[in-house]
């Protein structure tokens, strides 16, 4: 089981937890198979990512942690900056919900 961004998704993945859209209604079950169609359906939904099994369209398989290293490395001369700062932690909380969830 993958947490995997809406802009990953392939054709072929299979749903591996129940999709629900913002009035907790199911749009697409455990099990389903994804098709363009769907991936589209997903997206207009405003989804950050879902659990499916498949390969994701990214094979780089960079870690959270490298991601979090690399986004450190490139704030690091304006941290002392809030407002930057304040960027920087809403990108890491982004990372970090979106890549960090792990089944």
């Amino acid at each position: 089981m993958k947490w995997v961004i809406i802009e990953e998704l392939l054709s072929g993945m299979v749903l591996v937890k129940l999709v629900a859209n913002t009035a907790e209604l199911p749009v697409y079950g455990v099990g389903a198979e994804l098709d363009n169609s769907m991936i589209d359906r997903l997206q207009q939904l405003r989804l950050n990512a879902v659990y499916v099994t498949g390969d994701a369209r990214d094979t780089t398989e960079i870690t959270l942690v490298e991601l979090e290293a690399e986004l450190e490395r490139r704030f690091r001369q304006v941290l002392q900056d809030p407002l930057q700062a304040l960027i920087f932690r809403h990108i890491r909380d982004h990372l970090q919900a979106t890549y960090g969830i792990q089944e």
